[in-house]
């Protein structure tokens, strides 16, 4: 089975296990009078397990991904390609309806409410960038280097991480939130990931292997009570760390090519 296919596959199949393992912890696995974790709970130990396994194991797929691209044109290439086309812009579609749905929650008091405000805002300037981005990968235009729209939405995770973890700080239960946690560092080292490849520090290995773990993560994480504009921003988490992978993972295999929008300045370079 071939790489890009083989990855993602085994990023949501193990996804879709960890879900079913944190909604059976959540129903068996805590105290229901204080909410502490009970000691031993199958269901923990069994998750734990399953996401120290996932993360083996994806970083062994991903491990001869190590192809070398002159730049983000070049990896993420996907010209004329109507799948990534319409799965990109869903994705994008989803950041901004979670940027929408988040400007208009109520107050929360202190400053939570104005982390999640800034989140909210980049989170709708960073869905424009996607579609963006997208569109200019299925028309086979180079984003060329240092592009502020590929770097848009991790700093849209920046503060979302930031926000979460506000919420989250008082909690002495760490099994509580410790999923979503991880969903949306893993999520941000993902998008990280491909935005780097326009500053000429690109990786693929770790590239491909945090924006799975991201996947696997915010599947697991959607098992958790979140606010709808949450359960989107993992959404798109999901859709759009897979768009990419498939993407950067197929191109890994094809023959060299040059980068988009690099063909002209390759011909002048021979001559």
């Amino acid at each position: 089975m071939r790489k890009e296919i083989l990855v993602p596959a085994v990023a949501v199949i193990g996804g879709g296990v960890g879900f079913a393992l944190r909604r059976w912890g959540l129903s068996t696995g805590f105290e229901p009078d204080t909410g502490l974790p009970i000691p031993g709970a199958p269901a923990n130990l069994a998750l734990i397990a399953l996401s120290v396994v996932m993360a083996v194991l994806l970083a062994l797929l991903c491990l001869g991904c190590k192809r070398a691209f002159s730049g983000y044109g070049q990896a993420f290439q996907a010209q004329g390609n109507t799948l990534y086309a319409t799965t990109g812009v869903i994705s994008g579609f989803l950041l901004l309806g979670a940027g929408a749905l988040m400007a208009a929650e109520p107050a929360m008091g202190g400053e939570l409410v104005y982390t999640r405000l800034i989140t909210a805002a980049l989170a709708l300037v960073a869905g424009i960038c996607v579609v963006l981005t997208v569109r200019d990968n299925f028309r086979g235009l180079a984003d060329g280097k240092y592009s502020f729209k590929l770097l848009m939405p991790a700093y849209a995770f920046c503060v979302w991480l930031i926000a979460a973890y506000q919420v989250r700080a008082g909690d002495p239960v760490r099994l509580d939130y410790v999923y979503e946690l991880f969903a949306i560092i893993t999520g941000l080292l993902g998008l990280y990931g491909a935005a780097s490849f326009s500053f000429e520090r690109g990786r693929s290995f770790l590239t491909a292997l945090f924006s799975m773990l991201g996947v696997y993560f915010s599947l697991v994480t959607l098992a958790d009570s979140h606010q709808l504009a949450d359960m989107l921003l993992y959404a798109f988490t999901i859709v759009y760390l897979l768009t990419n992978t498939v993407t950067l993972l197929h191109n890994a295999a094809r023959p060299e090519l040059p980068a988009q929008g690099e063909h002209d300045t390759e011909g002048s370079s021979d001559a």
